[in-house]
């Protein structure tokens, strides 16, 4: 039986006694202070640290869950509570945003967050030890987009430092589908004359799956130091402590998804059945689980009145394994990945204007492609048996170096900002192994053995570059009336885990037509958004409405292609695409009980090519909408507060997407309501939620990978059932 549901964020601020509560509803970025050069100057969306609270849910985990009101946002999870990393899906006006490829998040302005293959990173904070989020969709600043792509927007995250007064939180919550957290923050306050300030956190979660067997799990520790040294310098560190397991979603099909009556349960299998292609889906045989390690630091020094010069140093690391069954076999991947660099930027503060001059500088070793991969199949018994190594290969460390500049201040009324940034990659060379001879070894002693090389399998250094170039115009045309124009260049990182092994699974093709895997490598190259947007912005008294049109062009577009050199088809660059939408936003204070918050998008992204996927095949994809991307989203939200209580009623419309590029696997169009109910006393807040009320059946997730998924290899994940989840916080 169905239990009640919670993707609505509980509503538990954290307040001390007396305390008026902050708002739950975010507030649109035309009435958000500024954060960062520039921002109030694009389209962002910017949220403080008791929003990302109030919409976090009871796992407190995933920071884009605060985003689902958010114009032109498309999100999507498998798991109720957002614990699953791996099985979300994110896109901003219909581009994929993955932290990857295509989008860029930092913490503290590091970008120490960038996903191990397709788990893992991303979630190394809890919400509670937040302060803030910036989201940027579109062009953005040259200083900003501080990662391995930011194609379809950049995420900005700060966190929330130690406080000046010694405190303490605690946070239990429980939901539907054996759902539980505890968490629990210490401050030290300033201590002696040194007046160090200290934060202790740690937090622990566990749900079990709702359709299948299985569950996710997430134990974390954050830890956080401020030290004044002088009048003007100081330095900050925080660290992050993060192990995690995670059973998969069993996908379905698109015959399936279609009927969710009979499928929209169905998982992988408790048990091992003795049947070879059977067992591969068995829910312990697709499963991931790692470790993650986080260090950054800031060091500013307030070099006089009108000059500052900010050190932002990070490292992390990220351990662990995946298991996915493919037809008859189990398939494991090692994860190994290093990510270290810093961050300089100096801001001086002219006559009329600010200028930013900055330099970010980064070494990350990780996949794709893997390095390690073992095929197993499954005795008898329900044990693993090693069969044969499926790829064994090292790298180097890619680098990246990209110095920025950026002007932004105010002249005959105008106010401006103008920068540019430059990328520099460099993808390190690959040296490839024949493992066939090796028995089941993890990768270091794999290579410990001194496996012959395999040359075919290998590639030499390759560089790849961009400039990034901004501007954003902004004028007040009469009292509480604002226009705005902003353009700018992003891009993405290219795909290549899909090249190596589309390589390597028909290397006897491409060596017959002369085709190594250096020439594939040499053709690789960023893909390109040059995109521009107009808004205007209304205040009238506590009403703000916003809207903004926008159009871009992306070029060098990673597509599975047809050559018929080899009769085969492969990841290939080089496809154009165009998008154009509008977004509307209004936030409405009706009176002392009242808030409205409201968003309406129309999004449009389309490839300008048809795709050729065999010799008498054409994939007819001219004109028609990249897969999970809904032309239409709304939400509206509203808050209601009386006295100690808040009652919040939600509604999201996502509107048909397809699954595929050439628009014959359809999804219907589906709109979800969400309650939550919130009580406060002194320093102790209640909270209740409920996600999915009417306990609607829909495809939340569509795991198409590229825009070109062809028909008949997407895989589909239900939206959770309705959902219940109760929420205490205290905080002294």
């Amino acid at each position: 039986m169905r239990t009640l549901g919670c993707c609505l964020a509980p509503l538990c601020w954290p307040l001390a006694a007396g305390a008026e509560p902050p708002l739950m509803l975010p507030a649109i970025e035309v009435s958000a202070p500024r954060i960062g050069p520039g921002a109030g100057d694009y389209a962002t969306t910017e949220l403080d640290g008791a929003t990302l609270e109030a919409r976090g849910g009871a796992a407190q985990v995933n920071p884009y869950r605060a985003l689902d009101l958010t114009p032109s946002v498309n999100r999507a999870e498998a798991d109720p509570n957002a614990l699953s990393t791996e099985q979300q899906t994110l896109r901003l006006r219909a581009i994929a945003a993955s932290t990857a490829t295509g989008l860029a998040v930092t913490i503290e302005g590091t970008p120490s967050s960038t996903s191990a293959g397709r788990g893992g990173v991303g979630n190394l904070y809890d919400l509670e030890n937040l302060e803030r989020l910036t989201l940027w969709r579109g062009p953005q600043p040259a200083g900003v987009g501080l990662g391995v792509g930011n194609l379809a927007g950049s995420l900005a995250l700060g966190l929330r430092a130690p406080r000046q007064q010694p405190g303490v939180m605690a946070r239990v919550a429980r939901a539907d589908h054996d759902f539980h957290r505890l968490f629990a923050r210490l401050d030290s306050g300033a201590i002696g004359a040194a007046a160090s300030r200290l934060f202790l956190s740690a937090s622990s979660a566990a749900g079990a799956q709702w359709r299948g067997p299985g569950g996710q799990s997430r134990d974390t520790l954050n830890l956080g130091w401020a030290q004044p040294l002088g009048a003007d310098l100081s330095l900050s560190l925080y660290g992050a402590h993060n192990r995690f397991h995670s059973d998969a979603y069993r996908p379905l099909s698109h015959a399936e998804s279609q009927d969710l009556e009979r499928y929209g349960t169905l998982g992988y299998h408790a048990t091992l059945t003795g049947s070879a292609r059977e067992d591969a889906d068995y829910y312990a045989y697709n499963t991931q689980h790692y470790t993650e390690d986080n260090l950054l630091a800031t060091l500013s020094w307030q070099l006089g009145p009108r000059a500052r010069l900010q050190l932002r140093p990070y490292w992390l690391e990220t351990r662990g394994e995946r298991l996915t069954g493919k037809r008859t076999s189990i398939v494991r991947v090692e994860v190994d990945q290093r990510q270290y660099g810093a961050v300089a930027e100096l801001q001086l503060e002219l006559d009329a204007a600010t200028l930013t001059l900055g330099h970010w500088s980064q070494r990350l070793s990780s996949m794709p492609p893997p390095l390690s991969q073992r095929l197993y199949t499954v005795d008898d018994a329900g044990a693993l048996r090693f069969s044969r190594w499926g790829i064994l290969a090292e790298q180097g460390e890619r680098a990246y170096e990209s110095p920025f500049a950026m002007i932004e201040g105010e002249r005959r009324g105008w106010r401006y900002t103008l920068g540019t940034r430059y990328l520099r990659l460099r993808l390190p060379a690959i040296t490839g192994y024949d493992a066939s001879a090796l028995p089941d070894l993890d990768h270091g002693a794999a290579l410990d053995l001194d496996p012959p090389v395999d040359p075919a399998l290998g590639t030499a250094p390759v560089t790849l570059a961009a400039w990034l170039p901004s501007l954003s115009l902004s004028r007040e045309l009469t009292p509480g009336l604002e226009a705005r124009l902003a353009l700018g260049r992003t891009i993405g990182n290219p795909w290549l885990g899909p090249l190596y092994s589309g390589y390597m699974n028909a290397r006897e093709r491409f060596e017959a037509a002369g085709i190594d895997l250096q020439s594939l490598w040499q053709r690789l190259r960023f893909e390109r958004a040059e995109t521009i947007e107009a808004g205007l912005r209304w205040r009238h008294g506590d009403l703000t409405l916003a809207p903004t049109l926008y159009w871009g062009r992306l070029r060098d577009k990673q597509v599975m292609a047809y050559d018929p050199a080899l009769d085969l088809s492969y990841l290939q660059g080089g496809v154009r695409a165009h998008t154009q939408g509008a977004e509307f936003e209004a936030r409405w204070r009706a009176d002392a009980h009242w808030d409205l918050v409201a968003s309406l998008s129309w999004n449009r992204s389309r490839l300008d090519t048809d795709i050729r996927t065999a010799a008498d095949s054409l994939l007819a994809t001219r004109g028609n909408q990249v897969p999970d991307a809904p032309e239409w989203l709304a939400s509206l939200a509203l808050e209601y507060r009386h006295g100690p209580w808040t009652l919040t009623p939600v509604i999201r419309h996502v509107g048909r997407r397809y699954g595929d590029a050439a628009n014959t696997e359809p999804v219907d169009a589906h709109t979800l309501f969400d309650l939550g109910l919130g009580y406060r006393h002194r320093a102790m807040t209640l909270s209740l939620a409920v996600d999915n009320l009417f306990d609607t059946r829909y495809v939340a997730v569509i795991d198409a990978g590229r825009d070109d998924a062809q028909p008949g290899t997407i895989g589909y994940y239900p939206g959770a059932p309705r959902t219940l989840s109760l929420t205490l916080t205290m905080q002294r």
